[in-house]
């Protein structure tokens, strides 16, 4: 019907295709493809709805797909690795709404995880470091709501670490440093409230301390 078969192959409606593969409405093919509607793929490769697919890819709506990848809605793969609404993602990761993510990364909804790190909801994480909500998380550490972390620290809430530090609430701290309310201690330096520290310093009550008193 109106088609062009090449060897081995079969056509219905306005198809044209190379070897070893069929095609039903519109649809270009490459070698052992199949495709439906008004879809172009490349070899070894199955499209289903306005989809692009290279080889070993599967496509169904409005996809484009790698190698050895599968997309459902409007996803971009890369090979080995599996799309299902909205995302984009690299090779060997899942994505499933929103998401954009490289290797071996997982990504739930509306967020960017880069290489081999984990995030849930609006968050970024960088390799290796997880995120829940609405936070941004460096390499080992850890963020829960609104926050960020630097290397190796923790964050809970509102607040920002530095190195190997801690903080809890409305805090700033620097390397080595714990933080409670309110304060921005030094390097290696100890605040509890309102109190500013230097090195190896402890402060309690609005004052200030100079170095090693």
């Amino acid at each position: 019907m109106g088609g062009m078969s090449g060897r081995d192959g079969f056509s219905t409606v306005e198809c044209v295709w190379g070897r070893d593969y069929s095609c039903t409405v519109g649809g270009m093919l490459g070698r052992d493809v199949y495709c439906i509607v008004a879809l172009i793929s490349g070899c070894d490769g199955y499209c289903t709805v306005g989809g692009i697919s290279s080889s070993d890819v599967y496509s169904t709506l409005g996809g484009i797909t790698g190698r050895d990848g599968y997309c459902t809605v409007g996803c971009m793969s890369g090979r080995d690795v599996y799309c299902s609404v909205g995302g984009m993602s690299g090779r060997d990761s899942y994505c499933a709404v929103g998401g954009i993510w490289c290797h071996d990364g997982y990504c739930p909804v509306g967020d960017m995880s880069v290489c081999d790190g984990y995030c849930a909801v609006g968050g970024m994480s960088v390799r290796d470091g997880y995120c829940t909500v609405g936070g941004m998380s460096g390499p080992d550490g850890y963020c829960a709501l609104g926050e960020r972390s630097g290397r190796d620290g923790y964050c809970t809430v509102g607040v920002g670490s530095g190195l190997d530090g801690y903080s809890t609430v409305g805090l700033i701290t620097g390397r080595f440093g714990y933080c409670t309310v309110n304060v921005m201690p030094d390097r290696d330096g100890y605040c509890t409230v309102g109190g500013m520290s230097g090195r190896y310093i402890y402060c309690i009550v609005g004052g200030m301390s100079g170095r090693d008193g």
